[in-house]
């Protein structure tokens, strides 16, 4: 009989891995979060980082803030005159450094003004992004943080910025490497991690726990960060914020991660960016959101225009497709240093599970644990409902004040698994907590009393298991003493790691880091009063060793720009034969880069979709070391499908600080036309030095429709504004050969044609991810005009992206 089944009775069932499916039960839970119609309106004024690029990457202290202040009086300007002309304006945040532009809520007339304006570029939707990380357990074997010791470097002298929740700056892991931070969520709380509003033993965790990774020091056995002389700059970008439910979720929005990036770079906000952080760290990610051109990929650049390298998780979605995949926002933005997660741990603890309900055993078998116990517990299974859940500990207590749960093992539902939710139900006197999904090793369980495990029960388990309790069968469960085996995933990039490519045919993500189990620091005190500490996975953390690696290096080597930091730390990776779209270069490797003597920019290379037999691209070479180098560039072909590479030249001679272009040529004429990517790499060989790798892709996107289902409902009467014509439509594609993949669209405009002749536009969207939208057709024009009665033609015109194609439909619209 299938596991879980009425009778099974398993003897020393095999555990199978952990894949991505698992993990999602415990990468940090997403509330339902409406953005309220919010959106980002670029404009075309120059912003700081423009004016600064135009002038050859350097200005002076007055140059920037007269530029930043010109910016600011336009865009003054340009809000005065939407006003005057009828819209609704009101932004949450201004940008001027990073771009040009602001967030604001917008209704149906205030966007349409602003799409047509001649000094809009672009109206994009505010979209959520949460942290990407979830806690793990203190006693589980952590991962091994090697190749991260530089004798000498600890990242003395250099600021990273920490765009998350707000931190706990008194904790003793942290205390003298964490400043002043800034909140642009609550302005004036110093970016210090908050409660819940209405459950105040929940403390926001996630920036704590990535400072730790970061900069923390002087911790239990020696235990440190990567750079723990580095300061950390916290800016509270994410937090408790009101959710769909009616309750509350951590969470940010991508307007205020920008906010985030315009602050790192100009803390004092006085307009020019001299204080700016060397290094900024993104812990939160935009799900299924790494579109190439869009608000955060152009504060990306901006960010990094002005000198701050970008650090970004790749996100904790798993695997998707092989060509385009789960990368999250701000990661799929070229000029981000996108991270993903290696399974670093030496070994995996599991332990005998048996459950049994009355006489029947249900299960007997191990299972991996999400915590240590040091005993057998044996209790009764107890359900707990979503809702009592999102109520913390008082959704644990009856009317009379008396635990629910006291001795028993609470059983979770999914969608409310969180380490608090965890925590609380041993607050409330939980012997054992049983979840609803398998769990990989060390989930959960950071500051549970003495000898209460964690462990995720099949779900063909937990349905039988609540049949029973609602038939009246009391269920126990029976947890043993804990064997530890061999991590097989150890050496792997994990199983929940987003995958590439990005949405325009990018390589992401551009390195890996361990990413699973890491020791840091917690919020907070535990019930005996000391400091709290756990371990953490997910790809935020691994964005945390490389933004602690990244601050190494910059003290070792000052004048690294953004740009060089970044073109070291992927050019000195490690791959270990690790899937080029699941881990870029490969493994980080800090040594490495503090050696290595020249630079390459970019430090990947993305073809792009084969739009033809051959596909160019340029790299630009440069020595940053103090003698002259020879190179010798060779390819390696990791994924070939077809495609040869040539490089012309592939000898150079560098003197210190010069620098050379090389034109890389992908010829695709034997490419499969099966969907897919194709991946190699350059392999720059420097002369009595180490070797430096540049890895590149093509994609090869399955053909699919832009639009489908195009539908237009007119009402029996006139259409007008309280009776309008519908317009349904489904936009883009999520395509399931050669496997999963998500097909966005760049842009849809909603045209208006009559006679032949274009009229306008009625609308414009942008970065449309795949799903079914409406529009209302009033019977007004693109100027908001009454149109005359008669016969039109709704034109839709749908792109995908440069080289991936557009699309047109037609409907017919007829005014009566």
């Amino acid at each position: 009989m299938a596991l879980g089944a009425a009778g099974a009775h398993a003897q020393d069932t095999p555990q199978p891995s952990i894949d991505e499916a698992g993990w999602q039960g415990v990468l940090g839970t997403r509330g339902a979060v409406s953005t309220g119609q919010r959106y980002v309106v670029l404009l075309d004024e120059p912003s700081l980082a423009a004016r600064v690029t135009a002038a050859g990457g350097r200005a002076t202290e007055a140059q920037m803030r007269t530029w930043t202040g010109t910016a600011l009086r336009v865009q003054e300007q340009f809000l005065a005159r939407m006003t005057a002309a009828g819209a609704r304006v009101a932004p949450d945040y201004r940008y001027v450094r990073v771009l040009n532009g602001f967030s604001s809520r917008l209704d149906p007339t205030s966007l349409a003004l602003l799409e047509s304006d001649r000094e809009v570029v672009g109206v994009y939707p505010v979209r959520v992004a949460y942290p990407a990380q979830a806690a793990g357990s203190a006693t589980i074997t952590p991962s091994l943080l090697t190749g991260l010791d530089v004798p000498g470097l600890d990242g003395t002298g250099v600021t990273v910025a920490l765009l998350d929740t707000g931190v706990d700056p008194s904790h003793p892991y942290l205390r003298g490497s964490v400043v002043d931070g800034i909140d642009l969520l609550e302005p004036g709380s110093g970016a210090v991690a908050q409660p819940h509003p209405t459950i105040p033993g929940r403390l926001e965790r996630h920036a704590t726990e990535l400072a730790g990774v970061v900069a923390g020091s002087e911790g239990p056995g020696g235990l440190h960060g990567v750079a723990p002389g580095a300061t950390i700059l916290p800016i509270r970008v994410a937090g408790w914020q009101a959710d769909a439910e009616r309750g509350y979720t951590v969470y940010s929005r991508t307007d205020q991660v920008i906010a985030g990036l315009e602050t790192a770079v100009d803390p004092n906000g006085d307009g020019d960016t001299m204080d700016a952080a060397r290094v900024a760290l993104v812990g939160v990610v935009e799900p299924y959101a790494s579109f190439p051109d869009g608000p955060l990929a152009r504060a990306v650049a901006g960010a990094t225009a002005l000198d701050t390298l970008v650090v970004a998780p790749a996100g904790n979605d798993g695997r998707i497709g092989p060509t385009f995949g789960s990368i999250g926002g701000p990661g799929g933005a070229p000029a981000a240093l996108t991270v993903a997660a290696a399974d670093g741990r030496p070994d995996a603890p599991t332990v005998r599970v048996h459950v049994r309900a009355g006489l029947r055993v249900l299960f007997e078998g191990r299972l991996p644990l999400g915590g240590a116990p040091t005993r057998t517990v044996t209790a009764g299974v107890v359900p707990v409902t979503r809702g009592a859940a999102r109520k913390g500990t008082a959704g644990l207590f009856d009317q009379s004040g008396l635990s629910r749960v006291a001795g028993r093992a609470p059983l979770l539902p999914r969608g409310v698994l969180s380490d608090e939710t965890v925590e609380e139900a041993t607050v409330a006197g939980a012997v054992a907590v049983l979840v609803d999904g398998r769990l990989p090793a060390g989930a959960f369980s950071l500051d549970v009393p003495e000898g209460v495990p964690v462990v995720g029960l099949p779900t063909a388990l937990v349905k039988e298991i609540r049949a029973m309790l609602q038939a009246g069968v009391p269920v126990t469960a029976s947890v043993g003493v804990v064997d530890v085996d061999e991590n097989e995933a150890g050496s792997l990039v994990a199983a929940f790691s987003s995958r590439g490519l990005a949405f325009g045919g990018g390589l992401k993500p551009d390195l890996v880091a361990a990413g699973v189990a890491v020791p840091t620091s917690e919020p907070g005190r535990g019930q005996d009063g000391d400091p709290r500490y756990g371990t953490v996975s997910g790809t935020s953390v691994a964005a945390a060793v490389v933004a602690g690696a990244a601050a190494v290096l910059a003290q070792g080597r000052p004048q690294a720009g953004a740009v060089d930091l970044a073109a070291l730390l992927v050019g000195s990776a490690q791959r270990r034969d690790l899937d080029a779209t699941a881990s870029g270069a490969g493994l980080v490797d800090l040594r490495g880069a503090v050696q290595q003597e020249i630079v390459v920019d970019p430090p990947s290379i993305s073809f792009g979709p084969a739009r033809g037999p051959d596909l160019e691209q340029t790299i630009r070479v440069r020595n940053v070391s103090t003698r002259p180098v020879a190179v010798t560039i060779q390819t390696v072909a990791l994924a070939p499908r077809g495609v040869e590479l040539t490089v012309d030249p592939t000898d150079l001679e560098l003197r210190p600080g010069q620098r050379a272009t090389v034109a890389v040529v992908a010829e695709t004429g034997s490419l499969s036309e099966r969907a897919g990517v194709a991946t190699g790499e350059l392999a720059l060989i420097v002369a009595d030095s180490t070797t430096v790798h540049v890895p590149w892709a093509v994609a090869v996107p399955a053909p699919v429709d832009a639009l489908t289902r195009v539908r237009l409902a007119v009402p029996k009467g006139r259409v007008s504004d309280q009776t309008p014509a519908v317009l349904s439509l489904t936009a883009g594609a999520v395509t399931t050969d050669p496997g999963l993949a998500i097909r966005p669209l760049e842009s849809l405009e909603v045209r208006l044609v009559r006679g032949g002749e274009l009229l306008g536009v009625l609308a414009r969207r942008r970065e449309l991810l795949p799903g079914r939208y409406a529009f209302a057709l009033t019977g007004r024009g693109p100027g908001g005009e009454r149109l005359p009665r008669g016969a039109y033609v709704v034109r839709l015109l749908a792109r995908m992206g440069e080289g991936f194609g557009r699309q047109v439909e037609s409907v017919e619209y007829v005014v009566r």
